[in-house]
């Protein structure tokens, strides 16, 4: 059966999928409605990896979130400060904001990309599945 030592995961907060999941494990094992592993054509240490692999991508995009708008606002003020040092003329402003706006616009686009690429490795797989219905089980033990 599914053994966790505790002290591994104290450092995974609670709010994290990882945790919740193995949570649901741990503390409902005994209950024969709780969906088995066995079931879904899983192994234990291919479930634990992925879990970890899912942790660390929805991590990810958890820090993108927390520092989007330092990253858009360098790469914006950062041409428009150049500009207005080194190039002198007309329409300055012009290129310095319009290139700020495409230098957001490309990291944002690539951002976007490397978010789609790696969230396909999330997509209709006997995890997911078994993850599904291990958070459907436990909405319905709470209703």
């Amino acid at each position: 059966m599914f053994q966790i030592d505790r002290s591994y995961i104290d450092h995974i907060s609670l709010e994290s999928i990882q945790g919740h999941i193995w949570d649901i494990r741990t503390d409902h094992k005994d209950d024969p409605t709780l969906p088995r592993i066995e079931n879904y054509h899983i192994t234990e240490k291919a479930f634990e990896d992925y879990l970890e692999k899912k942790q660390k991508f929805e991590d990810f995009k958890d820090s993108w979130r927390t520092r989007r708008y330092i990253i858009l606002g360098l790469a914006f003020i950062i041409p428009v400060a150049l500009f207005s040092l080194l190039v002198r003329g007309s329409n300055t402003a012009l290129y310095a904001y319009s290139s700020g706006f495409l230098l957001c616009t490309l990291i944002y686009l690539i951002y976007t990309l490397i978010e789609a690429t790696k969230a396909k490795k999330f997509r209709n797989n006997p995890y997911e599945t078994f993850i599904k219905a291990l958070l459907s089980w436990e909405a319905n033990q709470r209703a």
